[in-house]
């Protein structure tokens, strides 16, 4: 008699392991702490993100990985600048004075926000012009169908 596996091993094989974040900050502590300015500068240039993640309230938080991506690339400026002055804490402020940097970091958070408010409209207008002209093929195929069968294919019952 074969053995039954219990209901609880059945549960842990078919639901998805679960995101946990403490478990990502454990093992990003570490790295932060062997590379301070560079983490002390990418938690200052990272606000954006911090503020989309507060006012995003979709399900799939679409606003704060947006934001999140375009943020990262332009607080790049900032890593760059760091590691080519010396990656010292002596270093942090002179890099945050950087108004380039700032420039860099936020625009790419204003970018985020203007792709998370022109996308889905710009889908919409999109979808409702394919929509259009199907319609307008079905109603195309319609008189077509009905040049060649005759009145007889257009008779409600």
């Amino acid at each position: 008699m074969a053995k039954q596996p219990s209901a609880k091993a059945e549960a842990s094989t078919a639901a998805p392991k679960a995101f946990k974040p403490a478990l990502l900050l454990v093992l990003l502590l570490p790295a932060a702490a062997l590379m301070a300015p560079i983490a002390i500068v990418m938690v200052a240039a990272l606000v954006p993100s911090v503020v989309a993640r507060i006012v995003d309230t979709s399900p799939n938080r679409y606003l704060t990985f947006t934001v999140l991506g375009l943020n990262l690339v332009g607080s790049l400026y900032f890593v760059h600048r760091v590691l080519t002055m010396g990656n010292s804490l002596e270093v942090v402020a002179l890099v945050l004075q950087d108004s380039i940097g700032w420039l860099a970091a936020l625009s790419g958070a204003g970018c985020g926000w203007l792709l998370y408010l022109a996308v889905p409209p710009l889908i919409a207008k999109m979808a409702e012009a394919q929509s259009g002209l199907r319609l307008r093929r079905v109603h195309r195929d319609q008189t077509q169908l009905i040049n060649e069968w005759g009145e007889v294919v257009a008779a409600k019952d």
